[in-house]
């Protein structure tokens, strides 16, 4: 799997992308004054800047720099990750106003399923950064056939063309709700909203987490899978599914395992070996593959893919009103929703905003949240196939440690180079909120604006509130 590597800001480490949702760490780099999406871009180069002198952002706090403020712009290209140039883009974007009686934010399978049940008759739109992608479902669902799964999803998509477009939510505004497309911003007022842009894959903290080739289950399967030398690390029924197709069916886990019942008996029936680590260090060796150390074995390995927690992507939720909680036990960040997905009146949340991995429960959700006829059939589906169906039954759930914390060492935050000692300093010095470390570190304030970091500290910290996540939720070019 050859990714295009880039070089850190401050500490000037190799890095690439982890997952390919827009506004993610190293997913886009400035040549020669143009953009480049390294997802979606053919080209296998590796992109690598002229090595520079790091430099700690604890500079801009000096006195040096009051007395000669002028070295601020010398020295800024090191301390913030901009390009010296772009140049100009006179593709400018008109807006647009439009009322509609429902949006619904996201194509996956629970977006695909809101679109089936709403009444043709309603206005409706639906925005999504990549719908086509959510048909390929490359493993056995336990439900259903997965060929005939991924049919049903693409006719539902031929048949409401007219009411699908492709862009990202720029969030909540005084005049509506807003999103940027290819071609416009629009502005959209709506009778209700469907939240199902889903949800992410956090990365884990350990010794060597930000080496090109540590990877997201999401990345693995878009571009990886026919990669069969892969070792899995990860505590849910997502990881298991990256074990199909490859050879050594090994997980490594930090001793926090939640499972279904349907991927517990899985396990068993694959053959899959659970190697617990709380010492995990990766390194990449001269010939390009990963030398993965766990407490008592190594392993060589093309990728590690991981596979977390689900989180629902709170900064889409929290920012259009709709509050949330974190559960202890399964270390999620939850939006607050009642079981067929209402959140408020006219808001629900659906598929991987719930934190549902399963693809069909995850439709089923989106079903429910339109017609309540298929709520039995949901509830019965989250509870055999996803480990989330506990989430709903625990009023007191009990404290695990972090589901994410694989060691002593590794990055917090990728974009601005903040490390797990960093934050410890900050925490002994009596700082334990998300917003606390954010100010003193400067975590969660570079490229995706704290849209992995934020996650994986918060469940370190316990806390039970990440940042204010303010529109626009994703990058504009101006």
């Amino acid at each position: 799997m050859d990714m295009p590597i880039i070089l850190s800001k401050r500490h000037r480490r190799p890095r690439s992308m982890k997952d390919c949702e827009p506004g993610l760490p190293y997913n886009e780099i400035i040549e020669n004054g143009k953009r480049i999406d390294l997802c979606h871009d053919t080209q296998t180069k590796k992109y690598v800047k002229k090595i520079e002198i790091p430099i700690d952002t604890s500079i801009l706090h000096s006195k040096l720099l009051r007395i000669f403020p002028s070295l601020v712009k010398t020295y800024s290209k090191h301390l913030i990750n901009l390009p010296d140039s772009i140049t100009s883009n006179n593709d400018q974007k008109e807006l647009e106003f439009l009322e509609v009686q429902n949006i619904i934010i996201g194509g996956g399978t629970s977006g695909l399923g809101v679109l089936s049940e709403i009444n043709k008759e309603e206005k409706t739109i639906l925005i999504s950064s990549d719908i086509e992608w959510n048909t390929h479902i490359p493993y056995p669902l336990p439900q259903t056939n997965k060929d005939e799964f991924s049919k049903l999803l693409k006719d539902i998509i031929n048949e409401n063309k007219d009411k699908i477009l492709e862009g990202v939510l720029l969030g909540k505004f005084d005049e509506g709700i807003g999103f940027l497309t290819k071609s416009k911003i629009l502005m959209i007022k709506t009778k209700r909203i469907f939240l199902a842009s889903g949800g992410r894959y956090i990365p884990p903290i350990f010794d060597g987490n930000d080496v090109p080739g540590v990877i997201s289950k999401n990345l693995y399967l878009r571009y990886g899978n026919q990669l069969t030398n892969v070792i899995a690390l990860g505590n849910t029924d997502d990881i298991v599914k990256v074990l199909f197709k490859v050879e050594k069916k090994i997980v490594i886990n930090n001793g926090i395992l939640f499972l279904s019942k349907y991927y517990r008996e899985l396990i068993d029936e694959l053959g899959v070996e659970i190697i617990n680590s709380n010492n995990l260090q990766v390194k990449r060796e001269k010939g390009g593959m990963l030398k993965i150390t766990t407490d008592e074995r190594t392993f060589s390995s093309n990728i590690l893919v991981y596979a977390i927690i689900k989180q629902p992507k709170i900064d889409h939720s929290y920012n259009i009103g709709i509050p949330y909680d974190f559960n202890e036990y399964f270390h999620v960040y939850m939006p607050i929703h009642s079981m067929d997905g209402k959140a408020y009146e006219n808001v629900y949340i659906v598929g991987g905003m719930r934190g549902i991995s399963d693809e069909y429960t995850s439709f089923l959700s989106g079903k429910t949240a339109v017609n309540e006829k298929y709520l039995d059939e949901f509830i019965n589906n989250l509870k055999d196939y996803t480990y989330i169906y506990n989430y709903y039954q625990q009023k007191n759930p009990k404290r695990n440690t972090s589901p994410y914390i694989y060691g002593s060492k590794g990055y917090v935050c990728e974009c601005e180079d903040i490390t797990l000692s960093e934050v410890k300093i900050q925490v002994s010095r009596g700082f334990s909120k998300v917003e606390e470390i954010k100010r003193t570190t400067g975590l969660g304030t570079g490229d995706c604006q704290g849209k992995l970091c934020t996650y994986s500290l918060g469940s370190f910290l316990g806390d039970r509130q990440l940042i204010t996540f303010r529109t626009p939720l994703y990058r504009m070019v101006i």
